[in-house]
């Protein structure tokens, strides 16, 4: 996987992810970390991912891995936090974004720790709370990395 469009010309620093994990209140995964202070956010190659539903395999695609840089307004992290804040659990974590509104988020603490997770916006519920449309992705941010395509 490689970054076709960066949304930063600098990795996280670690005072950066410090902030956020005193922000969220828990640890970072290491390859997470990892990601961030090397790469990020931007805009994957290859980018297509599958995962498996309720109804049967379901597929999507990165339009954007989230950057921890200030300077960026519409593919932060920080942003898409405080945009889902009452929609998605607590300790889940917005890293990446498809084109169509559903977010990958990443698990700092809520059910399996450092498994990434699809929400999907369309099947959202808000009669059976923010859990429903949320489908398993990955065991860990590097094997999600290694499963696009």
């Amino acid at each position: 996987m490689t970054l076709v469009q960066r949304l930063s010309d600098r990795g996280a620093a670690d005072v950066t992810l410090n902030e956020l994990e005193a922000k969220i209140g828990s640890t970072l995964p290491a390859d997470y970390c990892r990601f961030m202070s090397e790469l990020n956010g931007g805009r994957p190659e290859p980018s297509g991912f599958q995962f498996q539903t309720s109804d049967g395999i379901s597929d999507s695609s990165i339009r954007y891995f989230l950057t921890l840089d200030e300077r960026e307004k519409r593919y932060s992290v920080h942003q898409f936090l405080d945009r889902y804040r009452d929609r998605i659990p607590e300790l889940m974590l917005p890293v990446a974004c498809d084109s169509f509104g559903n977010i990958v988020l990443l698990d700092v603490g809520a059910r399996s720790y450092g498994s990434l997770f699809f929400w999907d916006h369309e099947q959202e519920n808000a009669d059976e709370g923010t859990s429903s449309n949320i489908f398993v992705i990955a065991p860990s941010f590097t094997k999600f990395l290694e499963l696009l395509e």
